[in-house]
């Protein structure tokens, strides 16, 4: 009985596997900061030709450029960033990881969660969402 205990004990340590989620959640954050680097450039078609197709569903090249665009001239650029939360979760042997951030933009504060799923080259962003009271009033 103790045999098995341990082996389901293992086998669930194991799935987890907490050093690969760090790496994970790392290599996401570095994703943001060349998110907002991009976006800060102008390079909204450079973001959206890099993300993964479940976000070019979401909109056409115009649509996300026109999004960003605004997002721009309503926040400013994109300045310090903190992460205020993560998640990463594997299903099917895909992870995906989301994180959480407050970004402090030169005409405001947002919060934005970015989705990322894994690949052999790195993150690839597969959902992004902004959410500031600066959006609405500026």
């Amino acid at each position: 009985m103790h045999r098995i205990l341990w082996m389901l004990l293992f086998l669930g340590l194991t799935a987890c596997n907490p050093a690969n989620m760090a790496t994970d959640v790392a290599a996401s954050e570095k994703a943001v900061d060349a998110f907002h680097d991009d976006a800060n450039a102008g390079k909204f078609d450079d973001i959206y030709f890099a993300s993964g197709e479940e976000m070019q569903r979401s909109a056409d090249v115009a649509e996300f450029e026109e999004f960003l665009g605004a997002v721009q001239r309503k926040l400013g650029k994109a300045g310090n960033t903190t992460q205020r939360g993560w998640q990463v979760n594997i299903v099917n042997g895909r992870t995906m990881t989301v994180l959480n951030m407050e970004t402090i933009y030169e005409k405001g504060r947002a919060v934005e969660t970015f989705t990322f799923k894994s690949s052999p080259n790195g993150p690839v962003l597969v959902g992004y969402n902004i959410q500031s009271p600066a959006l609405v009033i500026n």
